[in-house]
C-alpha cells in the first residue's frame, strides 16, 4: 500500500499574465482543474471576487476563453493594508471535436466557475456485450 507524502499547506502567488493587453489593470491566469467523466470533461477555474455577472464564456473556432473581473475591488474600500492582489481573469483552451459544443453549460459559486463540456455521443466509451455463439 503506497501512501501520499506529506505535503504542507504553503501560500501561492496569483499567476500574472505577461502579454500585452488594452485592458487597464491587472489580469491573472485563474488556476484550473480539469476532471475527466464518462459523459463530459468539467473544468474547475478559480476566480476569487468575481462572479456569474462579471464572467465572459467564448467558444469560437475550436477556442474556449473565459474572462472575469472581480465585482469588488478591495483597494476602493478604507483599506490601510492588503495582501490580496485583485484585477481581471483571463485562461484560453483549446476544445477537440468530440465536445458536443451546444451542451456546454457554466456555473458560478463562491468564486468557483464549473464549465460542464459534454462529450460527443460518438465519442463515449461503449461497453459492447459479448453473446454466446
Amino acid at each position: 500500500m503506497t501512501t501520499q507524502p506529506n505535503r504542507e499547506i504553503e501560500a501561492r502567488e496569483k499567476a500574472e499574465l505577461v502579454t500585452e493587453d488594452t485592458r487597464p489593470g491587472l489580469v491573472f491566469r485563474p488556476d484550473v482543474d480539469i476532471l475527466e467523466e464518462p459523459e463530459a470533461f468539467v473544468i474547475l477555474a478559480d476566480m476569487p471576487g468575481a462572479n456569474e455577472e462579471t464572467v465572459e464564456i467564448n467558444l469560437d473556432k475550436g477556442v474556449l476563453t473565459l474572462d472575469a473581473s472581480a465585482a469588488v475591488d478591495p483597494a476602493e474600500g478604507p483599506i490601510r493594508y492588503a495582501e490580496y492582489r485583485t484585477g481581471g481573469y483571463h485562461r484560453e483552451f483549446r476544445i477537440s471535436e468530440d465536445i458536443d459544443r451546444e451542451k456546454v453549460s457554466a456555473k458560478m459559486s463562491n468564486g468557483v466557475l464549473e464549465l460542464r463540456l459534454p462529450k460527443s455521443a460518438g465519442s463515449q466509451p461503449r461497453r459492447i456485450s459479448v453473446e454466446a455463439a
